[in-house]
């Protein structure tokens, strides 16, 4: 028995605990829930929940009934013993920590992750295998008891997400001959979806292949009647081509040659990275002392290190794509997730995995035992010269097994964390935000024309950004998206620290969520110096201004600053004729500790308002 919740959206919303189903209650308390699901490790504002909950018309109460809900929720939960808390408080909203707990749409984008990457491999039969553990969690339509539009809307996005995956592992089956067990399941998903043609051509092609040639005539016929009737359109050129090919029993439409699996490749060249940054702003010396790595003897490993949304990542891709030519083994990479979720012990075995898979080696050749797989890993390290790309690492313990040791490889480390045991040997980069010029030339390279009729304008937008360039991409892409927006009006409605981060947003950009994940990942204690921090009137203080501020003895304030520090929340200024260190606030993290810090107080103002008291049917307004 664990401490295992098992979350399930991929039907009527389902809540278990140890195989025991738990009732999660009301209608409002199941569209929170939904809502938090479908955002699991991601701060969900009480806005978003409330529009989910009354469509766009929330009453003036919806603040304390959604909080209501949550708490209920949470009392649900604990009631069944569990410890840790799955439902966090974090401003503007709420977030589902996922931690261990399964969720079953997680597990489906896992699995299909694997499938695809058994599929470029050529493993084919154990591709078709993933994708049908991903499917058969499917249990009918994504959150079918939830009754909202703006779920709806998710779910919609969810079915879409689903049919792509039923194609992929359509077209899988047809590769391996299983023309005849596809026919009827893909005859239902015609009718149940006939305008889409990747579907109906994989239909007329397994009945073609089963030797039905007349009926993969008919199905084309009905399909192109119907294209005609509903949207007027004759069929695509996917059904077009097709067709025509089965007219003429073309050779490329017959019977597929079984792909015999091959032998893993002695080396391999292949650049795994994400595709690089385009445009790259600035970062020229940095750039200039990763060059320095390839070449150094006495450190194998680069680190970078920076608040969120600096950049880190960006650079790192950057430079592993300016220097594959350096590295004849490939480029290796895998992402750790720090900003999404917090480490699991099992990050270090999947991450040996899956650089020794990029390394050539079959999945069914790799070791399970860590020690094993590790000894394997080095041994090919030290034949190749590889570069290892370890993106967003939140501890060591993730990584020490797959760093090369006395070999010709190099490894390049991002994180969040200062990862003590790499700061003395690698190395080390400490981003700061780009500079005021580099700034304006990013943007002014996004933007386009519009910036160069505006330059005061575009000098303003950069530092109201802070000169983060996750910021200024942000900024420059909601511009672009509303083209009959001036620059200086996006300026403008930043120019309010109040409000500044919820304009700092677009589409799945958030920097808020970037900087949330990082705040969450404190101490309370620390956590708490961060909000009170806010308070200050200066983005730079001494040592005595915080001691003071929290009426703290001026070792336990240094203490906690100095957390703050190592966790790139704060920066430390070095004294010029002192030995007294100062420190300074990157700006967007001071707006973001001051919203904090307002959030905290309204919370406690609500907890201790006269309304609450003596009515305890408040809990019962669903």
């Amino acid at each position: 028995m664990t401490d295992r919740l098992e979350f399930g959206l991929l039907g009527p919303l389902r809540l278990e605990f140890n195989e025991q189903r738990i009732a999660i209650g009301g209608p409002r308390q199941r569209i929170v829930l939904a809502m938090l699901l479908l955002n699991a490790d991601r701060v969900v504002s009480i806005d978003r929940i409330s529009e989910a909950i009354w469509n766009g018309h929330p009453p003036a109460t919806a603040r304390t009934q959604v909080a209501i809900c949550v708490a209920e929720l949470r009392k649900t939960i604990r009631s069944f013993g569990l410890r840790d808390d799955v439902l966090l408080t974090s401003s503007p909203g709420y977030m589902l920590r996922r931690a261990e707990h399964e969720i079953d749409l997680l597990s489906f984008r896992a699995k299909v992750a694997e499938a695809r990457t058994l599929a470029n491999r050529l493993e084919i039969r154990q591709a078709t295998e993933r994708y049908d553990e991903a499917l058969a969690l499917w249990r009918g339509r994504a959150l079918c008891d939830i009754n909202s539009a703006l779920v709806e809307i998710e779910v919609e996005r969810l079915e879409e997400q689903k049919l792509a995956v039923q194609e992929e592992r359509t077209a899988l089956h047809l590769q391996l001959g299983r023309h005849r067990e596809l026919i009827s399941e893909l005859t239902a998903l015609v009718e149940d979806k006939p305008l889409r043609e990747q579907t109906r051509a994989q239909l007329m092609l397994a009945q073609y292949r089963a030797g039905r040639r007349a009926e993969a005539m008919e199905t084309f016929r009905q399909g192109r009647q119907y294209f005609i009737d509903e949207i007027g359109l004759e069929p695509g050129p996917v059904l077009q081509e097709l067709h025509e090919a089965i007219l003429n029993d073309d050779p490329s439409v017959r019977e597929p040659q079984r792909q015999r699996r091959s032998t893993p490749p002695t080396a391999t060249a292949a650049n795994a990275a994400p595709s690089d940054i385009v445009p790259f702003g600035g970062r020229k010396t940095e750039l200039s002392t990763l060059d320095e790595l390839r070449t150094m003897r006495q450190a194998n490993v680069g680190l970078i290190t920076g608040s969120a949304g600096i950049g880190k990542s960006a650079l790192a891709v950057h430079w592993a794509h300016r220097m594959a030519d350096e590295f004849p083994g490939g480029v290796l990479y895998a992402n750790l997730h720090e900003c999404c979720r917090p480490p699991a012990r099992s990050d270090a075995q999947e991450t040996l995995h899956q650089l020794l898979r990029q390394l050539g080696v079959p999945a069914t050749d790799i070791p399970s035992d860590l020690d094993t797989a590790a000894t394997l890993y080095q041994n090919l390290a030290r034949e190749r010269k590889t570069l290892v790309l370890l993106d967003n690492v939140a501890s060591y313990q993730q990584i020490e097994h797959v760093l090369p040791s006395g070999s010709p490889s190099k490894a390049l480390v991002t994180s969040r964390s200062q990862l003590g045991e790499l700061v003395a040997s690698a190395l080390w980069l400490r981003l700061q935000p780009i500079g005021h010029p580099e700034a304006v030339d990013l943007l002014g390279t996004l933007i386009g024309r519009r910036a160069e009729a505006a330059p005061r304008a575009v000098a303003e937008l950069a530092e109201l950004c802070g000169r983060l360039p996750a910021a200024l991409r942000i900024a420059a892409t909601k511009l672009i998206a509303k083209p009959h927006w001036t620059i200086q009006r996006l300026a403008n409605r930043l120019s309010d620290p109040h409000t500044r981060l919820d304009h700092l947003e677009h589409g799945e950009q958030r920097l808020r969520g970037r900087l949330q994940s990082s705040y969450q990942r404190l101490s309370p204690e620390v956590a708490r110096m961060f909000r009170l921090l806010g308070r200050l009137k200066t983005a730079e203080f001494s040592l005595h201004d915080a001691s003071t501020l929290l009426q703290l003895d001026p070792g336990e304030a240094e203490h906690l600053i100095e957390s703050l520090v190592d966790a790139h929340l704060l920066e430390g200024v070095p004294g010029v004729d002192t030995d007294e260190v100062r420190y300074e606030f990157q700006p967007l993290l001071r707006v973001f500790a001051a919203e904090l810090d307002r959030g905290e107080v309204r919370t406690a103002e609500t907890a201790r308002s006269p309304r609450l008291v003596g009515k305890p049917e408040l809990r019962f307004a669903m």
